[in-house]
């Protein structure tokens, strides 16, 4: 008798289950700081480096494992073009980390020629066709540089000197956060003019839209 009642309680723990905590983690992995909010609740702030864990009693059982959809909005300032929203689920003993850091980066020419002076630039994600309008509207001179802050991503870069010679780049990663920087000399042209249309440009999924802007 006394072993079937233990059977019997065995049973009931094993049908009952446990309950555990599922942890969200937000870690700021951006060089600045950032905001958040997790399930639309108040704005939260965390500096470089920094992180946040929020926790919830999740049960489970023989039958499943209850599991928790959590919506964490955030963003920050320069390095960053646009805000986001995310959905994570929480399931119970385990965590789950949100890592933020920008979607931006800087793209600079640096004219390093003692005499040449650039007139374009032309700076567009490598999933274009087209080189689109110049993007300097000025000139570099010799030992200046001009920064452009640009999505994250695949870009190709197409630059004219004051003796008509055209200087490409194609399928340069632009990582986040961080400044790529193009030296111009003045001695390695295109071998031939580029014109309007990219010829050897290779296709890349990029976000919606892409933004540059100069600085």
């Amino acid at each position: 008798m006394k072993k079937i009642l233990w059977l019997l309680a065995l049973m009931g723990l094993i049908l009952a289950g446990c309950s555990d905590d599922g942890t969200l983690r937000i870690r700021n992995n951006s060089l600045e700081e950032i905001w958040y909010e997790v399930n639309n609740g108040s704005t939260e702030w965390l500096n470089s480096g920094e992180s946040d864990s929020y926790s919830w009693k999740l049960s489970s059982s023989i039958f499943g494992e209850e599991d928790k959809k959590v919506t964490v909005d955030y963003g920050g300032g320069y390095w960053f073009w646009y805000d986001y929203t995310l959905t994570k689920t929480v399931k119970p003993g385990k965590t789950v980390t949100v890592s933020i850091i920008g979607d931006a980066g800087e793209i600079e020419i640096w004219n390093n020629s003692s005499e040449f002076y650039i007139y374009y630039v032309w700076l567009c994600p490598s999933s274009d066709d087209d080189w689109g309008d110049d993007d300097l509207q000025g000139i570099i001179g010799p030992g200046y540089s001009v920064v452009w802050k640009v999505t994250v991503g695949d870009w190709d870069i197409l630059l004219e000197d004051d003796w008509g010679d055209q200087f490409d780049s194609y399928n340069n990663y632009i990582a986040p956060e961080t400044r790529t920087t193009f030296e111009y000399t003045g001695f390695r042209r295109a071998s031939n003019p580029v014109g309007d249309k990219k010829s050897n440009a290779e296709k890349y999924t990029t976000r919606i839209e892409d933004k540059c802007e100069k600085r």
